[in-house]
């Protein structure tokens, strides 16, 4: 069985370069083939996906027209050139769920820590345990230990993984893009950040503080207000999180995937929460157009 979320580990140890990476959204299909020993781009691809083709899920399909999604995925295939060797997908956040548990204490012995946390994940959502793959880090800190969950429908990975396996790729890791982005970051940053990545159809924030990440949540965006409600949860989730942890979030990473003027989307936002608002990723690396870039943001850190 492929690790499920093994980006979402990695990018909080040691990342893995894989020969390319995949990132499958509502709209469009992203890929960059490169050098696996050093991490360079060789080539990328951005392919527009027809409106209904992929119709991010939990527990629905998600390819709706396979067919179609096949003749998009080999074209972009064709397009970058056959990965030599195995490759990484990042999936739609919307088609998982994502969980924070906190414990007084975890097991350290790793299958002691997962039944832990499955126990605890069973009271919390009414889900399928036989159906759902799960992936999770734990934090330690001062004492106490928080468990990041990410919980997927086995049908709707193997979905994309048989969908893959037809265009002749073999997928070793699968991964979400927003904690991909963790890789566009800058080395030496500050230590309390947010991360907002803003698709058309969903926003997502993944929080850092004191070099660990303190939370990760995922809302749906109304089409037409993708940055009007951006800029609101961006607000609210600031809110919450200073509330709770009693820390200041110093800056706020902005990956702005969503239709509209950039530069009007991220003076919104920071209209609403009074602190530097930083686009990812920064200059597009030689073999990516910059018209592609920020599509392209979350394949970079995956890649980094």
């Amino acid at each position: 069985m492929i690790p499920l979320f093994d980006s979402w580990i990695r990018h909080l140890t040691a990342p893995a370069v894989p020969a390319a990476a995949f990132h499958v959204a509502r709209g469009y299909l992203g890929g960059l083939r490169c050098t696996r020993k050093t991490g360079l781009v060789k080539s990328s691809v951005v392919r527009n996906l027809p409106a209904g083709l992929v119709e991010p899920s939990f527990d629905k399909p998600n390819l709706v027209q396979p067919e179609a999604f096949q003749s998009v995925l080999k074209d972009a295939v064709r397009r970058i050139g056959t990965p030599e060797g195995p490759v990484a997908l990042l999936l739609p956040e919307t088609s998982v769920k994502t969980v924070l548990l906190s414990f007084e204490t975890l097991p350290t012995a790793p299958s002691e820590c997962e039944k832990v946390v499955r126990w605890r994940l069973g009271r919390t959502l009414p889900l399928p345990p036989a159906g759902t793959r799960l992936s999770f880090v734990v934090r330690r800190t001062n004492g106490r230990a928080r468990a990041f969950c990410v919980l997927a429908a086995e049908s709707v990975v193997r979905e994309y993984e048989q969908a893959f396996a037809k265009a002749g790729l073999n997928v070793r890791m699968v991964g979400l893009p927003t904690p991909a982005l963790l890789g566009c970051l800058p080395k030496n940053g500050p230590a309390n950040h947010l991360t907002v990545n803003v698709e058309d159809d969903y926003f997502a924030a993944l929080a850092v503080l004191d070099g660990g990440p303190a939370l990760f949540r995922v809302k749906p965006l109304t089409p037409g207000s993708s940055w009007v409600e951006a800029a609101e949860e961006t607000a609210a989730t600031i809110r919450f999180l200073e509330d709770r942890e009693k820390k200041e979030v110093e800056t706020i990473w902005l990956r702005p995937a969503a239709a509209g003027d950039v530069e009007a989307g991220a003076a919104l936002i920071q209209k609403r929460v009074s602190r530097p608002v930083r686009i990812l990723p920064g200059d597009a690396p030689k073999g990516v157009p910059p018209a592609d870039k920020i599509r392209l943001a979350p394949l970079l850190g995956q890649l980094s």
